[in-house]
């Protein structure tokens, strides 16, 4: 009997998997579905501008900026100004961003000026930004740079902005702080003996670093399309403290630092990294 039962069930077992395998058969196998492929949204900006022809100089001169910004595809843009250095967001808490940040300075030549004053070189300067943007419509955004050749000196930017939309235009509006250290206000702002001697108009002056300028931005992006948009901008700095007192703005350039330009934004899509 218990053969009987055994031989029954050997038999059972064979046909469920001969059924199993006809109905396993019978239906298409069913493949992963592939891994989606994110991307990047990578923004390009073009920016022409007039600036000051150095730190302290009265005369403007025309200058390329350009620029470059990555986000994931389906990322929101976030705010920016044609001010900001050029960063890259690593920490992203919703209301806080942190990422590095990268500007440089145009070289200092002895036009406009400046003969027997020493040169400094194209300064470029690298560090980190802190973003917050605590309610709708308003951001304040930190810079801490080093320079790592030209002026050699560290600088710190601070600046809060308003901002609001309609429809494709977008208008923004804010103040601008400056500070640097005692390297970078020599670089810039300082006439030793020798060289107020060679210059001739130039009295010998120490500057320090502190308190370097107070000023603010406005500015005003129009969106052609979802990838191409243009910024008109203006801003003002005054230059304050050791800096301000120097004889290099007061004898031949200006306190007064004005800016003006129009930037040229286009994104697109890359895949595959």
């Amino acid at each position: 009997m218990r053969s009987k039962v055994h031989r029954f069930a050997a038999h059972g077992f064979a046909a469920a998997l001969i059924l199993a395998g006809q109905a396993m058969a019978a239906e298409p196998a069913v493949e992963p579905a592939p891994v989606a492929d994110d991307g990047w949204i990578v923004s390009l900006h073009i920016t022409g501008a007039v600036s000051p022809s150095f730190p302290g100089s009265a005369l403007l001169r025309p200058y390329p900026f350009p620029s470059i910004g990555f986000r994931r595809v389906g990322a929101p843009e976030g705010f920016s100004t044609p001010d900001d250095s050029f960063g890259l967001t690593v920490l992203d808490f919703g209301v806080a961003r942190v990422g590095p940040v990268a500007n440089f300075v145009f070289k200092r030549g002895q036009r406009d000026g400046l003969f027997g004053l020493r040169e400094v070189s194209l300064t470029h300067e690298i560090g980190g930004f802190v973003e917050f943007t605590p309610v709708e419509h308003f951001r304040a955004r930190a810079e801490l740079r080093q320079g790592v050749d030209g002026h050699r000196g560290f600088v710190a930017a601070i600046g809060a902005d308003l901002y609001g939309s309609k429809g494709p235009a977008t208008l923004s509006v804010g103040p601008r702080l400056n500070f640097s250290d005692n390297r970078y206000a020599e670089a810039y702002f300082s006439v030793s003996p020798i060289e107020a001697l060679l210059n001739g108009r130039l009295t010998p002056y120490e500057a320090t670093g502190g308190f370097t300028s107070v000023g603010g931005i406005a500015a005003m992006r129009y969106d052609f399309s979802e990838n191409t948009n243009a910024t008109v901008f203006g801003a003002l700095q005054r230059l304050m403290d050791s800096v301000g007192a120097s004889p290099i703005p007061n004898l031949i350039g200006s306190r007064n630092q004005f800016t003006a330009g129009l930037s040229i934004g286009r994104s697109f899509e890359i895949h595959g990294f």
